[in-house]
């Protein structure tokens, strides 16, 4: 109940509509009886109005069966008990927000109370990255949805081994951070940019948190650089191991490393105003 209403003369509320009478509305109490009340009645009538001579009875129309009967009962003896104060306007208080005002904001914000905050969201849809492609990557990295060995094994589909970059066991945790081949090429890549203390360490063992960490580390145009980095350098790999996995491929950190800086050159040239910064530290 998002409003709680609260009656003193009665001429800012609704009588059939509005959840006045200890939190409830009239249809709550007496729904039969309210079924028989034309709309435009029930959309207009106030309680200063219907309590006034008991005009409310004068909106009931159709026959009343006997349900609906004791239902009418029952009402009337509530309604019986009800004293209006002219000399205290109505009060409606708006639940959601602290001022007991209703704003559109307070309205939003309840809409997803209960909601499971998803946490990497911002870093992956507010990143820039040119092609939707990569961010939908990232997407499915976070949810743990890529098709890597692991996943592939557990559905009966082949699958390689292991991974082809280093001959370890191979999941998107391993291939992205864990993996010797991996862990070279972010070195070498944030290197050319001036963040190698940002590379992956042996420690690291989830991508996530190894990004969080690097995205902590700064601020505004830097701070979506950075973020368009990792994106960056996380898709190359994923397309590097693709060309192992599928064309024969032989593992090349040097070919990798050509091909990122190559994209971030062309990203850089597209509009990545963060990248760009990056590059000034570098010769992309």
């Amino acid at each position: 109940m998002a409003v709680i209403t609260e009656v003193g003369n009665g001429s800012n509320t609704l009588f059939w509509k509005d959840k006045w009478l200890d939190g409830k509305r009239i249809q709550d109490i007496a729904p039969l009886v309210f079924a028989l009340v034309p709309k435009r009645r029930s959309s207009r009538r106030t309680v200063l109005e219907a309590l006034t001579e008991e005009k409310w009875i004068e909106d009931i129309q159709g026959e009343i069966g006997t349900t609906a009967l004791f239902q009418y009962l029952d009402l009337w003896d509530i309604l019986n008990g009800v004293e209006l104060n002219e000399e205290i306007p109505d009060k409606h208080i708006w639940r959601l927000s602290t001022s007991g005002q209703y704003t559109a904001k307070s309205a939003y914000d309840a809409l997803f109370q209960g909601a499971i905050f998803f946490e990497p969201y911002e870093r992956i849809w507010k990143s820039w990255a040119p092609p939707p492609k990569n961010k939908f990557f990232m997407w499915l990295v976070a949810h743990n949805r890529c098709w890597t060995a692991d996943r592939l094994a557990k559905r009966g589909l082949p699958h390689p081994d292991q991974c082809l970059l280093c001959d370890q066991e191979e999941d998107i945790q391993h291939l992205l951070v864990g993996c010797v081949f991996s862990r070279d090429f972010w070195f070498s890549l944030l290197s050319h940019f001036g963040f190698a203390t940002l590379a992956p360490q042996p420690t690291d063992q989830s991508f996530d948190d190894w990004w969080r960490k690097v995205d902590s580390t700064a601020s505004g145009d830097y701070r979506l650089g950075l973020n368009s980095l990792v994106i960056l350098e996380a898709w190359s790999i994923w397309r590097h191991r693709n060309d192992c996995v599928f064309n024969g491929a032989t593992p090349n950190v040097n070919m990798a490393l050509a091909l990122a800086r190559e994209e971030a050159h062309w990203w850089s040239l597209a509009g990545a105003k963060g990248v760009s910064l990056l590059s000034a530290g570098g010769t992309v």
